[in-house]
This record gives C-alpha cells, sequence and structure tokens, in this order.
C-alpha cells in the first residue's frame, strides 16, 4: 500500500470542512434544534478530553507501563465524580459572572489583573506541550504512511488548515455570553466518529488478529515474549501521582473550561455529563490493551505509540487505514480548535485588554473579534514553534505528563478559590510563581534541552524514569502549595477579595452589600458608559443587561439598579475580562460614598435561595421551607405589610398594600419610599420619622375622591439588638373605613339614647316657653296701647328664642358624627364646647339637681371637631352626675403644660368613685355597671376613641379625694391650638 501526502491533507481539509458546515448548518437551524442541544451532545463533546494521545499514545503507554494508561480514564471519572462539590460550583459561578476561563475566574476571584496575567501566560505555556502533542501526531501519522513527505511542511500546513478552521469556527461574532452550538455538535459529531473507529480497531484486532476472544486470551498468557521484563508494575508513588495529575489538571484545560462551563448553560446537561461521560471514558480504555497485543503479535515494526495505524497496515486494509487516519485527525483536531478558541479569549481578556483600551471611536465589537483572530493566529504560530523546538523526539507520553504537571499548578489556586475564604492573590501569585518555576527547572527545561541533544524519538521510559518525573509532580505541587498557604495565611487579604471570597467559597453566603449608586436610573447608566464603550456600544449593553433583567429604560429602582449594574459588569466581563469589566464598573457607575452602617442587600439574599433552595438538603431545606411558608404567610396576610431598611428602601409589600395604595408589587419592592406616589411618600415618611407608633388618617378613596377613607397605620423597628439582623422598620396598613362608619354609627345611636335620657326634661323645657307664650296671646286681647302691644310681642319672641335654642341644640346634637367622612379640624373654644354639654344635660329632668361648673379659661381654643368632643363630655358628664349625691358640684377645668403645647382637661365629681377591680374594663364596647335600659356601655369607649381621633389620651383617676375615699377624676390630654397666645386656668 502506498499513500500520498497530498491527498492525506487534502483528506483532512475535506473532513475538517464537512464539519465546519455541520456546524454552520447547526447555528442556521437547518439541523432540528431538540437534536443540536440534546444532552447526549454535550457527552459527545466532552469527549473532546480524548485528543491524539487517547487514540495514540494511551497504546504506548499501555506498551510500556502496563496498565498505568487507565489512570488517565480513572482520573477523569473521579474528577466528574466529585462535581457537585467543584464542578458545579465553578459552573455556577462562570455563568452568573459571564467568567470565560480559568484566568477569567481567578481574576474574578482574588480581584487583580496580574493573577489574570499569571494565569493565563502559566495555562498558556503548560498547555503548548499538549497542542504541540497534537500537530506532532497528525504529522507522525503522515509520515508513516509516506515518507517522501517533509516534516516541518506537512506540520505548517496543518497548522494552518486548524488555524482556518478555528477562526471560521469561533470569531464571526462577540456576545458577552457567547456559545458556539454549532462548533460544539461538530464537536460532538468528531467525538463519536473517533469512538466508533476505536472500538471498530479494537475489535478487529480481537477477532481478525487474535482469531476471537478466547484465543487473544490464550496468546497472550502463553506467548514467547514476556510482558513484565517491557511492562515493569508502577510503583504506588508513581500511581499516585499519575492520578493526581489526572483528576486535577483536566479542571484546569482551557478547551474542557470551554466545554463544560462556557458552552453549557443548563444545569441538568451538567448532571449527565457527569455520570454519562465516565461511560464515553471506558469505552475509549476499552481497546488500548487489545490494540497493543495485535501489534506485538503481528510484529509490527511501528512504535507501540501507532501500533493504532499497524491493525489497518496488518489486514492489508487501505479504508481501514484512511478511517484511522481521519479518527486521529478528529482527535487532533477537535482538542486543537477548541483549546485555541478558549486561548484566545483568555488572552484578550488578560494579556491585551488590560494594558490596552481601543478608542471609543471605533467599532469595538469588531475590534474585539479582529484582536481574537490575530490571538489565534499567535496562539498556532506558538504551537507550531513549540513543535518545532521539540524536534520530534519527545514521545506523547511525555509531552502529556509535562503539559499536565504544569497545568497542576492552578490546582491550589482554584482549591482556594472553592473552599478557603482566607486565600488571597498575594499568595497565589506566590504559590503559582514557586510552582511554575518548579515545573519549568525539573520537567520543561530538560524536555528541551533533550530536543535539541537527540536525534531520535525517545522511549516512555527514559522520559519517565531518568527525568523523576513523579518527583518533579510531588515537589513542585508541594512548594506552590505550602508557599500558597503560609503567605495567604499571614498577609492581608483586602476587602474586595474578602467580597468576592462570599461568592465564591462554597461554606460563605454571598453577603452582596446594599450601597446606593450614582447614577440613578438606566439612561444615567448610559450616559456614564459613553466615555469607554461610545455611544453605539454602551447603549446596546446596558439594553441588553435591561432585557436579560426583564426592567425597562425608564427603572428607577435602587434594587434594580444595583442588579443591572452586577449584569453589565457580568456581560463585559464576558467580553472584555472581569479585570477590566470591574474597573470600568467600579471608575464609571461608581457606589455614592456615604457614612451608613454595613449592611446586607436583602433582595440578592432572596433571590439566591430562591435560586439554589433545590440544591439544599436535610436541616437546610426544612429551614428554606420553613423560610418560604413564613414569607407567604407574610405576603397573604389580610393587613398591608411594608418592611423597610433604615434609610427607606422597601424590602417588603405585600398583596394588600396593593390593594390598600393601588401601588404595584413591582413598582414598589426595591425601590425607595421617596420615589412613591405624592400621597403615600408624604404620609408612610411622616409616619416613621415621627414619634408616634399609631395613627389613623384619611385619605380620598381612590376610587370615588367624593368619599373618604380611614386607614391606621402601626410601625415597629428592628436588628437593633443584633448583629445579624439588618436593622430596619416594618410599617402595617390597615383600612379602618368599616370600621369608623359603624363607630360613626355607634356614636349616632348613643346620642339618640341621650336624646332619649332627656325626652322627658326637653318636654318640660319646651312647655314654659310656650305656656308662658300661650298666656301673653291671651294677653293681647286686652291690650289697649300699641306700646303695650310691642311690649307683648317682644315676650313672646323672648319665649320662642328659647324654644328655637333647645331644639337647635338637640339638632346639632343628634346630627354630629352623622356624615359620611370626618369633618376638618378647626380651632374652637374649649370652654364653649363644654358649655354646649353643660346646657344640654341641664334639659334632663332630674331629682338631684347636679351642680355643673364650667372652669375653663375662655382664650383657650383646640383644633378639633366641636360635636364631637361636645359627646366625650356629655359621656362624662352624665356619668359624674350618676353618681353623685344631691347638689353636688361636678368641675370641668384646664391648664397647658409643656411649653404650652398640650392641653390638661379635668372632669372631677364628688360621687361614689369606681371600683379598683372593673378599673381595666371601663373603656371596653358595652361595659356598664347601670341597670339595664339605663345605659348601653358604648360612652366611655366612644369618647376614648373620639380623644383618640384627635391625637388626645384620656385617663381615670379614682379616688380623686384619696383622704375622703371619694370621687373619680377623668383627665383628658389634647394639643394646643398653636395661635393660642394666652390663658391659663388652674383647676386646683
Amino acid at each position: 500500500m502506498s499513500f500520498y501526502w497530498g491527498y492525506l491533507v487534502l483528506a483532512a481539509l475535506l473532513y475538517l470542512s464537512v464539519l465546519f458546515s455541520v456546524a454552520y448548518f447547526a447555528e442556521k437551524g437547518k439541523i432540528p434544534e431538540r437534536l443540536v442541544q440534546h444532552p447526549v451532545v454535550y457527552v459527545l463533546a466532552f469527549g473532546v478530553s480524548c485528543g491524539s494521545w487517547a487514540f495514540y499514545g494511551s497504546v504506548g503507554m499501555a506498551y510500556e507501563l502496563q496498565h498505568g494508561y487507565m489512570a488517565f480514564y480513572v482520573g477523569l471519572s473521579i474528577m466528574l465524580l466529585f462535581s457537585a462539590i467543584v464542578i458545579r460550583p465553578l459552573f455556577n459561578l462562570a455563568k452568573n459572572y459571564q467568567l470565560s476561563s480559568l484566568a477569567d475566574l481567578f481574576a474574578f476571584r482574588y480581584r487583580s489583573r496580574w493573577v489574570g496575567l499569571i494565569t493565563a501566560g502559566g495555562v498558556f505555556l503548560a498547555v503548548l506541550p499538549l497542542l504541540a502533542l497534537q500537530i506532532q501526531a497528525i504529522t507522525d501519522v503522515i509520515i508513516i504512511l509516506d515518507p517522501r513527505a517533509h516534516t516541518r511542511f506537512i506540520a505548517g500546513l496543518i497548522s494552518l488548515i486548524l488555524l482556518y478552521m478555528t477562526i471560521l469556527f469561533g470569531t464571526r461574532n462577540v456576545r458577552p455570553s457567547e456559545k458556539h452550538p454549532g462548533l460544539i455538535f461538530a464537536l460532538a459529531l468528531e467525538a463519536l466518529f473517533k469512538l466508533i473507529i476505536f472500538l471498530l480497531l479494537g475489535g478487529l484486532a480481537v477477532y481478525q488478529i487474535g482469531g476471537g476472544l478466547g484465543s487473544m486470551q490464550e496468546w497472550v498468557k502463553t506467548a514467547p515474549l514476556n510482558f513484565s521484563s517491557i511492562n515493569p508494575a508502577l510503583k504506588m508513588s508513581q500511581w499516585f501521582s499519575l492520578i493526581l495529575l489526572f483528576v486535577t489538571a483536566p479542571l484546569v484545560l482551557p478547551h474542557l473550561f470551554q466545554i463544560l462551563f462556557r458552552e453549557n448553560s443548563q444545569p441538568n446537561r451538567l448532571r449527565f455529563i457527569t455520570w454519562a461521560a465516565p461511560i464515553y471514558l471506558l469505552l475509549m480504555a476499552l481497546p488500548v490493551l487489545p490494540i497493543m497485543w495485535a501489534g506485538i503479535r503481528t510484529g509490527s515494526s511501528l512504535s507501540p505509540e501507532y501500533f493504532t495505524l499497524s491493525i489497518g497496515l496488518s489486514l492489508n486494509s487501505p479504508f481501514l487505514v484512511w478511517l484511522t487516519y481521519l479518527g486521529g485527525l478528529s482527535a487532533a483536531a477537535g482538542v486543537t480548535i477548541i483549546a485555541a478558541l478558549a486561548l484566545s479569549s483568555m488572552l484578550i481578556n488578560h494579556l491585551v485588554l488590560p494594558f490596552y483600551s481601543p478608542s471609543v471611536n471605533v467599532d469595538i465589537y469588531r475590534w474585539l473579534i479582529w484582536t481574537r483572530r490575530m490571538l489565534i493566529g499567535l496562539v498556532f504560530f506558538s504551537i507550531y514553534g513549540f513543535y518545532l523546538f521539540l524536534n520530534q523526539v519527545q514521545n506523547q507520553s511525555t509531552l502529556l505528563i509535562t503539559s499536565y504537571t504544569g497545568l497542576l499548578q492552578m490546582t491550589p489556586g482554584l482549591i482556594g478559590l472553592l473552599f478557603w475564604s482566607k486565600a488571597n492573590r498575594k499568595g497565589f501569585m506566590a504559590g503559582v510563581a514557586m510552582g511554575l518555576g518548579s515545573w519549568l527547572v525539573m520537567q520543561l527545561s530538560p524536555v528541551l534541552l533533550d530536543s535539541l541533544l537527540l536525534q531520535g524519538r525517545m522511549p516512555l521510559q527514559f522520559a519517565l524514569d531518568n527525568n523523576h518525573w513523579s518527583q518533579v509532580v510531588y515537589i513542585s505541587i508541594g512548594l506552590n502549595a505550602l508557599t500558597f498557604f503560609l503567605i495567604s495565611l499571614f498577609t492581608k487579604t483586602a476587602p474586595e477579595e474578602k467580597n468576592s471570597a462570599e461568592i465564591c467559597v462554597i461554606s460563605s453566603v454571598d453577603r452582596r452589600q446594599r450601597f446606593p449608586l450614582r447614577a440613578k436610573n438606566a439612561r444615567e447608566f448610559i450616559d456614564s458608559l459613553i466615555k469607554p464603550l461610545g455611544q453605539v456600544m454602551a447603549e446596546r449593553e446596558v439594553r441588553r443587561a435591561l432585557k436579560q433583567l426583564k426592567f425597562d429604560l425608564s427603572e428607577y429602582r435602587p434594587y434594580a439598579l444595583r442588579r443591572l449594574r452586577d449584569t453589565l459588569e457580568a456581560n463585559l466581563s464576558g467580553m472584555m475580562g472581569p479585570s477590566v469589566a470591574q474597573a470600568m464598573v467600579s471608575r464609571y457607575l461608581p457606589h455614592e460614598q456615604v457614612a451608613t452602617n454595613r449592611s446586607d442587600d436583602i433582595h440578592f439574599l432572596e433571590q439566591n435561595l430562591d435560586n439554589y433552595h433545590y440544591q439544599l438538603t436535610g436541616m437546610s431545606a426544612e429551614l428554606d421551607r420553613l423560610r418560604r411558608h413564613h414569607r407567604e404567610t407574610l405576603y397573604r396576610l389580610p393587613i398591608g405589610v411594608c418592611s423597610l431598611t433604615v434609610d427607606g428602601e422597601i424590602l417588603l409589600w405585600n398583596e394588600w398594600m396593593v390593594l390598600l395604595t393601588g401601588i404595584g408589587e413591582e413598582r414598589a419592592i426595591g425601590a425607595k419610599i421617596d420615589l412613591l406616589p405624592g400621597k403615600w411618600y408624604d404620609l408612610i415618611d411622616s409616619f416613621i420619622k415621627g414619634r408616634e407608633e399609631k395613627i389613623t388618617i384619611e385619605q380620598d378613596d381612590p376610587s370615588d375622591h367624593a368619599r373618604k377613607r380611614w386607614y391606621s397605620l402601626h410601625r415597629t423597628k428592628f436588628g437593633q439588638a443584633s448583629s445579624d439582623l439588618n436593622e430596619g422598620i416594618i410599617v402595617l396598613l390597615e383600612d379602618e373605613t368599616e370600621y369608623k362608619m359603624l363607630e360613626a354609627e355607634l356614636v349616632h345611636s348613643e346620642r339618640l339614647a341621650s336624646i332619649g335620657q332627656l325626652a322627658a326634661g326637653v318636654a318640660h323645657e319646651i312647655g314654659n316657653p310656650i305656656t308662658g307664650i300661650d298666656c301673653l296671646a291671651q294677653d293681647l286681647k286686652y291690650a289697649e296701647s300699641s306700646a303695650e302691644v310691642e311690649q307683648i310681642a317682644q315676650q313672646i319672641r323672648h319665649q320662642a328664642d328659647r324654644v328655637t335654642k333647645i331644639v337647635r341644640s338637640l339638632i346639632n346634637f343628634s346630627h354630629a358624627g352623622d356624615q359620611q367622612g370626618k369633618a376638618d379640624h378647626n380651632p374652637h373654644t374649649l370652654a364653649a364646647i363644654v358649655q354646649e354639654a353643660i346646657d344640654l344635660l341641664s334639659l334632663s329632668r332630674d331629682d338631684k339637681q347636679i351642680i355643673f361648673v364650667n372652669d375653663i379659661d375662655p382664650s383657650l381654643e383646640l383644633m378639633c371637631e366641636p360635636q364631637r368632643l361636645s359627646q366625650v363630655f356629655i359621656n362624662l358628664l352624665g356619668n359624674a352626675r350618676d353618681a353623685s349625691p344631691s347638689r353636688e358640684k361636678v368641675i370641668v377645668s384646664a391648664r397647658t403644660e409643656d411649653k404650652r403645647e398640650t392641653l390638661n382637661v379635668t372632669v372631677t365629681d364628688r360621687g361614689t368613685g369606681i371600683s379598683a377591680t372593673i378599673m381595666d374594663h371601663i373603656f371596653d364596647p358595652f361595659f356598664t355597671t347601670k341597670e339595664v335600659g339605663k345605659g348601653t356601655g358604648l360612652g366611655l369607649f366612644l369618647s376614648y376613641t373620639i380623644i383618640e381621633e384627635h391625637y388626645g389620651h384620656i385617663s381615670v383617676e379614682s379616688p380623686a379625694f384619696l383622704l375622703e375615699d371619694i370621687g373619680t377624676r377623668f383627665t383628658i390630654r389634647l394639643p394646643l391650638h398653636l395661635n393660642v397666645t394666652s390663658g391659663n386656668t388652674n383647676s386646683d
């Protein structure tokens, strides 16, 4: 069989073109989306971890180290096994904060662009041997099939083809959450094709070359070649070092990071990958030993690394050789394309943008695309250069272990990121410098020197044993971890690192702080970002973030603006890296510098708990259920509940608040009180700034402005006594309109009852002037002069005025409180109000002849509703009359106090007093000590209510005269009318 290198290169180009076409059609919707987005696609795409080494080099490692090759597959499976504590937290971080690479992750956690730069440089250097391995494998196979081919030319040509395909695959546009579903679908097909070919070769090795499974096993047992002499058993320390490499290093591989965290946005796919991908790895591991045995049995002259290719050559099948070549090409191309794409993103975010910012006059999106394309070219140029420097001396396993040892140096930083809140940037940079320095001196440098000094391909044993690779693994990672730990422990962690640690460390809670922003609405965000981004990009990014959050451009709520700021930073991080995004947002969308107490963002905590409550188990899940139950209880309460921070930001606005105020929950929650509609802002703001714990207010009915509604507000403060709680205020709003209407009816009923009690006296009082009028009318018949007639007419008019005055008093008294809305409070003279009550009571027919004394200065005025206040004094004076002995005095007096802002009114009698056993119940509704039919039990209750409406207080003291053990004194405290300039009466 003979092969021409030109056809082989052309086949590679055609094969990759087919893959690109598949990717293109997938992204254009020509392939059903349910197929492109199926979880199995992402499992197969994970197969990109099995590159050229898995297809070729694993057979060579099995030849040299027996079952040592299994460490690669077992290590990857163990990594997936612990996905819940490692992979899933990293997935959440990458998804929530648009972190596209390991360098982004470290720069975000340790808050330093130098951390990002060191990580990007370290990963790039460490992954070069792995990527050079892919070029070397393709080139080696072409040289094996056509020895006439020029090695360096073929390698350069393959590099150019892969470069072109990478640019076509991955740099057609730039978005914050850039994903390439078409590329992932193409990689899945590549992985499936590679697996099918590898399993086919394994089956042919067993059944065509080995004569069947039983015959192959028998040959292995009886083969003259002593397998133990060429396959020395690995020491335990070597086994452990291999497992350590293949468990931890894949986490920081740029292409696996891209597949697991960048391209995948759904947690269910990740869960599917964690159990399905090990099956794929097992299937890839199965054919390795049969292929190795087949190569030995056929006496292949090829290096054991390429025994895979010898199956087709031994069977003299060109078709099988072509399939093997394309399978190996798939393995190498998949790793190289996705790794170069991931590296370009890492380099632009941490090598270019932190040190160079494009002008706002250029199209930044276009600039980012072309910069990334140039960086992809730089990556392939570096891969090709490194391949040339290696001079094809090193075997694939040496390059794999060298690369993974370098990548291993990022593991302590990753552990600190997830599990240690005290880890800081100084410790990370010192540890990585120590680890990479050890790796460069002890492993990479010897590999490079061997490449310069030696001419032939080195066996695996020489590279592994003579360079003490397992000792390099232990020494480098040990120095790295120790340096990282000690420096982090004994140096100060910056505040911004502590904040990011709360986000990243698994055992910590992201307690985001609630700081006000200078920008007060979404439009101001655009204005602030024009300078660094330009008009077009600033507006596009702000609108994109608003669309993600389902907000509009008029958004003004502080909580919504904080979320908008975080989303913008995450989106910019996806395009420019976290270092640049954080610096830009901190500079152009800063927080206000205000002297406020440290306060957690409760909205953010609630959102996080709601998003991740399904991950909670055990007691945590039960506590979360209790939290959600209590929150729902508050939300459904048939009373308005509003929870506020100390600076007036609304945390809770339940559905009853929505019904009472007409302000939707989406407008209220997260807003400041001063952003509410005028009347509600004035009401709630004045209430929380005042000293009263409860008030009752009157508002226009929103459905009928001609009517009034009454609301009572209660408040309480919380959090002052506990450092675990944020300080805040809870305001309760209750609609008391029905209660007030019922109360008005009760007041009116009480008045009518009082009028009924006065009926006999009223009849007597009206009867006297009527009798007088009748007598005077008879005298008119005998009047002889006009002067006498005029005198009698004046007397008749005087008697009629007496009747009119009595009737008017009754009408006013009976109609007071009959209106549907509460009358306005105006200034009125207290002495006149009390005198009106005395006059009404004087109409009653009473044998006791109680003397009422109005000892109030006529100059004292109150802001009140006189008819309702008159009802209070009628109730108090009536009770005093009933309790007092005959011809005793009941004295009403008043005096001012507290800088003349409060008026104390006392009603004192010398009656029997009130028993101590019933003192606590006298203001209860329907409580009375009078006989049936002589009292309703509402008088004192209504008096108490009316005084409260006038912002006053009523209290009782009995006995009033301690030495005689008699009497009762009611004291009413009312606010004095501010225009009073004189008058002070002392009743004592």
